[in-house]
């Protein structure tokens, strides 16, 4: 109303919920036509994901440098997923040290080599199998140290978040008090994890760090949003603050991981069917990125999605809450990993519909008895393009 009054007749009627600008209503159709193509690639990769590959490396001592079996640049014959990797690379014909291999070593008639050189792949681990976990050491439940920094702040974090999930299932909004209360357990934890890090190898000290500034970014928006109306300039600075924090954590997590995905395919042991993953993460975190540019490039923007979804602040704050909790949930399962615990199958499934279904199933579900908007305000535009 108070815009309409400023603008006078000029000004036009805010779109409503659910209806985005005529200019994105071409985009809208073919997002519209992608749908299935991306299920289908989402359905591949979190069946590969369950049933054939592993989410973290190695720990000391057990052979994640070389396939197992076997020496480097070679794999052993006869597996379902040489097979499937010959017949892909004789139908795209790219490559050829692939062939040059296995010539070497003998596997192929004499007479099929120089066909074959023209036309093979290096050796690529479809089915995530050449990382050896015979080396682990099993351990049970017992056997790990609870009594420290660590368990005390697991077991707090576990009974605030169970707190959380019968708040939202009463369909009642967190309070200044939870939002603090959230804040004292995740951020001197994150501080305390960030300190133990060092003492991880590589792989998981990357991931570590960069979980740390995911934790800060959903910290800032978590008060940002409810601190808005009260505090706007504050609200601001701390999305600003906690976006620079995301943006570099990402830069570092990305960078890392798709060096790795190139190496592993030079040394035979690229695992394809990881790439769906890794980017459907890239797109979930350019989410964020793409919010923030649309406050700064207008800063009624948000004012306008707020006045349209006036829960909007509220399914932020949740979805912002849930994810420290799946984040330190993530990072607790790599422990147990490492500590020969949790390991093989059965981690890979708690991280899949623990940290990641779990998860989404709650906030859809929430998203549907709030006026709130998961994605339509990224098609809406404010008052600087009326």
């Amino acid at each position: 109303l108070k815009l309409g009054v400023m603008a006078g007749s000029r000004t036009r009627p805010l779109p409503m919920a659910g209806e985005p600008n005529a200019r994105w209503l071409p985009l809208a159709r073919v997002l519209r036509g992608l749908r299935l193509p991306l299920v289908l690639v989402c359905a591949v990769a979190g069946l590969h994901t369950l049933f054939g590959a592993a989410f973290v490396s190695a720990p000391p001592g057990a052979p994640h440098e070389k396939p197992r079996g076997a020496s480097t640049g070679s794999t052993s014959p006869g597996r379902i997923s040489d097979v499937a990797v010959g017949l892909l690379s004789v139908a795209s014909g790219l490559g050829a040290a692939g062939a040059r291999q296995a010539s070497a070593s003998g596997r192929w008639p004499s007479g099929e080599q120089d066909a074959t050189r023209r036309r093979a792949l290096p050796p690529v681990d479809w089915s995530g199998g050449r990382t050896g976990w015979e080396a682990i050491e099993q351990k049970s439940v017992a056997d790990m140290d609870f009594l420290n920094i660590h368990g005390l702040f697991s077991a707090i974090a576990c009974a605030l978040f169970f707190f959380q999930c019968v708040r939202i299932a009463s369909h009642e909004a967190p309070g200044i008090a939870e939002v603090w209360a959230t804040t004292a357990v995740y951020l001197p934890w994150s501080v305390l994890c960030w300190r133990d890090t060092a003492q991880l190898e590589e792989h998981y000290r990357v991931t570590f760090y960069a979980s740390c500034g995911w934790a800060v970014m959903s910290l800032a928006s978590l008060h940002s949003v409810s601190y808005q109306d009260t505090f706007p300039e504050l609200a601001l600075a701390l999305l600003v603050g906690g976006n620079v924090i995301f943006a570099a954590a990402c830069a570092y997590f990305y960078s890392y991981h798709w060096r790795r995905m190139w190496r592993h395919f030079q040394q035979g042991r690229f695992r394809p069917l990881w790439i769906p993953g890794l980017v459907g993460l890239m797109s979930l975190h350019s989410l964020t990125i793409f919010d923030f540019a649309k406050r700064m490039d207008d800063d009624g923007w948000w004012k306008t999605v707020c006045l349209i979804y006036p829960d909007e602040w509220w399914w932020v704050a949740d979805v912002r809450i849930i994810e420290l909790f799946v984040t330190a949930a993530a990072l607790v399962l790599i422990i147990l990993h490492i500590q020969g615990v949790f390991t093989g199958m059965k981690n890979a499934a708690a991280v899949v519909f623990g940290t990641i279904f779990l998860p989404l199933v709650i906030m859809a579900v929430e998203s549907s008895w709030l006026k709130a908007s998961a994605w339509q305000h990224y098609f809406m535009v404010g008052p600087k393009y009326w």
